[in-house]
This record gives C-alpha cells, sequence and structure tokens, in this order.
C-alpha cells in the first residue's frame, strides 16, 4: 500500500521476505475529524510473531490507535499515552480470542504535528527523524540493543566490530505486545517546525541506509515533490541489494507552511 497527497508520501516494499509484516497510516486534521488549520497523525508498526501474527499486530496497532486518538481528550501527550495503552489492550483482547498468536507483537512510533509543532510516542526501534537544512536528526529513542552495545564501544568494553557482529544488536528491549512496555518515549515539549523541514518515519528496514545516505538522498530531493523523496529513498535501499533486506516502510511529511 502506498499513499501521496501533498503534505504526506508513503511507499512500502517487502524487501527479500514474501509478506508484509509493516502497517502506517496517515491522517490530517478532516480524517482526524480535528477542526484545526494543521493537525496531522503519522503512524508505523514493525511487527513480529511470524508471517500473520506480525501482520495482525502491526495492522491491529495502527487501526486502535487512529480510532481511539480523535476519542481522547487532554493534552496531547496525556492522548498519546492513553491511545497507546488502549492499543496495547487491544493485543491482549486478540490474543484472548486466539491464543495461536500468543507470540504477536510490533514496535510502533507515532507523530502528531499541530500548529505548536511535533509531539511523538514509540516504543521499540522504528525512526522518527527531522530533516531540516541538509541534516538529518533523530528525535526518538531506539529501544534496541544497538545503543546499548555503543556505550559499551564509548567505554573501551567492546570493539566497533564486537558491536557489529553482535546477535543481539537487533534484539528490541521494549515492545508492544500486550505486556507491561518497561521503555516508552514520548517527546517532553512540542518540536517547533520550520518552512522546508521534512518529518520521516520509517520500519527498521530503512537502516539497510546509514543516517548519512538518507540525508543525502533527501538533499538531492528537496525541491521535488514529496513522493519523489519517497521512491528515491526504497530504489536506495533496493540498489544496496542487501541479501536479507527486511520489509521497508517510509513515511514523509511537510508542514502545511511549506
Amino acid at each position: 500500500m502506498n499513499a501521496f497527497d501533498g503534505r504526506f508520501a508513503a511507499l512500502q516494499i517487502t524487501g527479500r521476505r514474501d509478506y508484509q509484516e509493516d502497517s502506517f497510516g496517515l491522517l490530517d486534521e478532516r480524517g482526524l475529524g480535528i477542526e484545526d488549520s494543521e493537525h496531522a497523525m503519522l503512524l508505523v508498526a514493525d511487527g513480529m510473531g511470524g508471517h500473520v501474527g506480525g501482520a495482525i499486530a502491526s495492522d491491529l496497532l495502527c487501526k486502535t490507535f487512529v480510532e481511539a486518538y480523535p476519542r481522547s481528550s487532554g493534552l496531547i501527550v496525556d492522548r498519546l499515552r492513553d491511545c497507546l495503552e488502549t492499543a496495547n489492550a487491544a493485543i491482549v483482547a486478540a490474543v484472548a480470542e486466539n491464543p495461536a498468536l500468543d507470540s504477536m507483537g510490533s514496535t510502533l512510533v507515532v507523530a502528531i504535528v499541530t500548529g505548536e509543532g511535533l509531539r511523538w510516542i514509540s516504543v521499540g526501534d522504528s525512526p522518527l527523524w527531522l530533516f531540516r537544512e541538509g541534516q538529518l536528526s533523530r528525535l526518538n529513542a531506539d529501544h534496541s540493543m544497538a545503543p546499548v552495545l555503543a556505550e559499551l564501544v564509548a567505554a573501551g568494553r567492546m570493539t566497533v566490530e564486537q558491536a557489529a557482529q553482535h546477535p543481539s544488536q537487533h534484539s528490541l528491549r521494549s515492545v508492544v505486545m500486550g505486556d507491561e512496555m518497561p521503555l516508552i518515549d514520548v517527546s517532553s515539549r512540542p518540536v517547533a517546525l520550520e518552512q522546508g523541514d521534512r518529518v520521516v518515519l520509517a520500519s527498521d528496514g530503512l537502516l539497510t541506509l546509514d543516517e548519512e545516505e538518507i540525508a543525502d538522498v533527501l538533499k538531492k530531493t528537496r525541491d521535488a515533490p514529496l513522493e519523489d523523496s519517497a521512491v528515491a529513498l526504497i530504489q536506495a535501499v533496493e540498489g544496496a541489494e542487501h541479501p536479507y533486506q527486511d520489509n521497508v516502510t517510509v513515511l514523509l511529511y511537510a508542514p502545511t507552511a511549506d
């Protein structure tokens, strides 16, 4: 499934897999039922738990969050937390109905854009970046083992090569699967957006490219329609020809000020 609509662009590929476990959502103020000059939601969920379970989990999280958000109230940070708990409870209910799905779960990253700026909530390793003036900055926390291994390298307790080859490098320390979530990243304050900014959400399949390569693609396409940036990112992943390429989902958002 792909989506293009001026402010939004989204593309997915399955990579070297024959099934898709990623899900995404894109809603503007009309889709959210909110009367606001700018109020948008972007979601990416990267499922796990097998061919069927992973796809069900990611789709369920996105749909539940999208349905719960317009019904929530209060500060946006509280709404995000409440919707995450609702989505987590939906996993519990689905597993209770079908115990064969017991091991399913998913990462989840949700970005909310209003006139005040960008806010987010995330669990897992699906990245959220801000691209501004040629620089790509990750906004949300990485709940995989990669940052832990990087700290060991910085402390001199492990070499860069050992960290890169560590079998737990991509293991997740927190995931949405109906249990307690030990790590949840929630923005403490809105990040103001500027003309020319690009908000980027993705599944970790995009990390076949490093951040410099992602930024380079966005630099080369920054004056083109948003759709062209999404296509170019996917083409760059495909061009890398990774033998075990994971599913890839890329979402881009351009503020209306642009």
